[in-house]
């Protein structure tokens, strides 16, 4: 293979949170007080897709004059149920079983809570990952490289063998930051790329047709 140590982020990339993630902050507004008609899900999906949770929180707190902890605070009460219905994007487990096949490992870095990891086990992949870095971790956020150096570091991985998996630009950065290769995954052409990825793919089966490839 071309890398043998993924390093995956988790919403958007292995599993497809976004939809539950949408319905919760859509309904976090409307506990705010603001009326549903008002609300452009399209447009909190963009923010999330390419920038963060935080910038939409952010842009949509200031946009409808609501308080951004309480918003936050109101989303993450929403959010919790919705993972328990997140599917995996199509290909991933095929991946990911090729990957430790072929002697690799896979990783999982990610912003959430261990509820990443129990839904891994959840949807029966779990067992294709041989470590992980949480919220519980409290490192810095991505595009902070400190959480992937740990990783690196608590499994002896060397550079020259690991890529950094995500679906948004801070994905890439920060495998670079850590000095790895970078792969950006978006399958609806909306990232501006702004972190210039080792490869940029659609799906997964395209991902693994290039690690795979031999030239």
């Amino acid at each position: 293979m071309r890398y043998q140590q993924l390093f995956w982020d988790f919403d958007g990339t292995l599993v497809n949170t976004y939809p539950g993630m949408v319905t919760a902050f859509h309904q976090a507004l409307e506990d705010t007080g603001v009326n549903d008609f008002e609300i452009d899900d399209l447009a909190i999906y963009q923010a999330m897709r390419q920038h963060s949770l935080g910038t939409a929180l952010q842009r949509f707190a200031a946009e409808f004059s609501v308080d951004r902890g309480r918003l936050q605070q109101l989303y993450r009460h929403h959010a919790a149920p919705q993972l328990t219905t997140a599917a995996p994007f199509a290909g991933v487990g095929a991946l990911l079983r090729t990957v430790q096949d072929q002697g690799g490992r896979n990783f999982v870095l990610t912003h959430r809570d261990n509820g990443a990891l129990d839904r891994l086990s959840a949807l029966g992949l779990s067992g294709f990952f041989s470590g992980a870095v949480t919220a519980a971790d409290d490192y810095p956020r991505k595009p902070d490289p400190t959480s992937l150096r740990a990783l690196m570091q608590r499994y002896a991985v060397e550079l020259a063998t690991a890529i950094m998996i995500g679906d948004r630009n801070l994905d890439v950065q920060a495998g670079h930051r850590a000095g790895m290769a970078g792969a950006l995954f978006d399958p609806e052409h909306l990232i501006v790329d702004e972190s210039q990825p080792e490869v940029r793919v659609t799906q997964m089966a395209e991902l693994k047709a290039w690690l795979l490839a031999t030239d």
